[in-house]
């Protein structure tokens, strides 16, 4: 069976596409957008504009599945509609334009699947994970493979960036600002209490980290393994805010030059309010867990 995958995120739109045999998929073709959709919301509705953007964006998706037999082609929003007023509209001006019945998940609903993805292919048994998007942040807490927390936070690396950088580059009495909202709301979230021996990161933005830092560290791409040492000395290089830092996140992830160091803070500051002794960095994450719900149907 072959099965495409969309995935409607705040900051980018991302398409998988998965052959499925038995328990096992392969990834035959990915596509990303960086729409940016959490910057066409005015007055906690979406845009005409952004409507618009949305439904252009997966026009194009389905547009590159016409020579591939897909059995299946399935959509889910996240942030990006999830807290948007007009949220049914959208999703009923998207049907009408595209085709397309988008699955609206709830935060918790994100977080599990987020949850399936990462864990369904790694030998970890217990251990916390975080999904790092670009309007919100998911954490799940697990025990033998088994999901006993979860909680959907509103804070992202895009809605970070939007609240108080100005440019391009955050100026130190931003990246100060961000440090103080980001140190409010872990203070104010019930989190698992006990220190979590292994954090699990999930989304691109944690990915584009552990590229810069495998950079850096001069290491194989392969890596998938962060040292809090590492992720302190990363931090600190980027808020630097000089030229190479500047040059190594155009080098390695361009897409993400603006919400790269707010993504990196909330990173951090996750690490350190969990009292992680290390952190893994997975290749998959809420698409391949619908996936895995949907489609494979089985015991992780």
């Amino acid at each position: 069976m072959i099965a495409a995958v969309i995935d409607i995120g705040s900051n980018t739109m991302r398409m998988s596409v998965y052959k499925i045999e038995g328990q096992k998929f392969t990834v035959l073709l990915s596509k990303k957008e960086t729409a940016g959709l959490v910057n066409y919301i005015t007055e906690g509705e979406m845009s005409e504009e952004g409507i618009g953007v949305l439904i252009d964006v997966l026009q194009q998706f389905c547009s590159s599945l016409e020579e591939i037999s897909v059995n299946s082609i399935n959509a889910f929003a996240t942030a990006s509609l999830r807290n948007v007023a007009n949220s049914e509209q959208v999703l009923t001006r998207v049907f009408h334009a595209v085709g397309l019945k988008v699955a609206l998940l709830s935060g918790e609903e994100e977080a599990i699947l987020s949850f399936l993805g990462a864990v369904h292919a790694s030998p970890f048994a217990d251990g916390c994970l975080f999904d790092l998007g670009g309007g919100s942040t998911e954490i799940v807490a697990f025990r033998q493979r088994k999901p006993y927390y979860a909680k959907s936070m509103n804070i992202g690396c895009l809605n970070l960036y939007k609240r108080y950088v100005k440019k391009i580059w955050p100026k130190k009495l931003e990246i100060e600002e961000m440090k103080l909202f980001i140190e409010r709301n872990l203070a104010e979230a019930v989190l698992p209490e006990q220190p979590q021996p292994l954090l699990i990161g999930v989304g691109g933005t944690a990915r584009s980290l552990l590229e810069l830092i495998n950079l850096w560290e001069k290491r194989d791409a392969s890596h998938r393994e962060i040292t809090m040492e590492e992720l302190h000395t990363c931090v600190s290089f980027l808020l630097k805010r000089d030229t190479n830092a500047k040059d190594a996140v155009l080098k390695k992830c361009p897409d993400r030059i603006h919400t790269i160091i707010p993504g990196a803070l909330l990173m951090q500051a996750l690490a350190k309010k969990m009292k992680v002794e290390r952190l893994y960095i997975s290749e998959y994450g809420v698409r391949e867990g619908y996936l895995w719900k949907e489609f494979i149907k089985t015991t992780i």
